[in-house]
């Protein structure tokens, strides 16, 4: 089951609002729940848990197969895109260590 972490360092003390604005879009579409820190997405193709801590935003990711990692991270990069236009930011991917 492929694994990959993403990170969004943000401007300022911003995360906990990027992730509940994804969040509350994503649930729109699929199964979420959040708080102020930490929100769980339940794709059809994978599941996220986000993190918010001060600058950074953390998405720790699964998915069954590859193209499902594929099509998630695809859906986190196009949102946070979108969410932020203004200062635009980008998610910095990474395959997660093992524990």
């Amino acid at each position: 089951m492929p694994s990959r972490v993403g990170e969004v360092h943000t401007v300022a003390a911003s995360a906990s609002t990027y992730l509940q604005r994804l969040c509350k879009h994503f649930g729109k579409k699929i199964d979420v729940t959040y708080t102020e820190d930490v929100g769980h997405a339940h794709f059809p193709f994978g599941y996220c848990r986000m993190v918010a801590e001060d600058q950074r935003l953390t998405f720790e990711c699964r998915a069954a197969d590859h193209e499902g990692m594929q099509r998630m991270q695809h859906v986190i990069d196009q949102h946070v895109g979108m969410f932020t236009k203004r200062t635009p930011l980008q998610v910095t991917w990474h395959e997660k260590s093992a524990p």
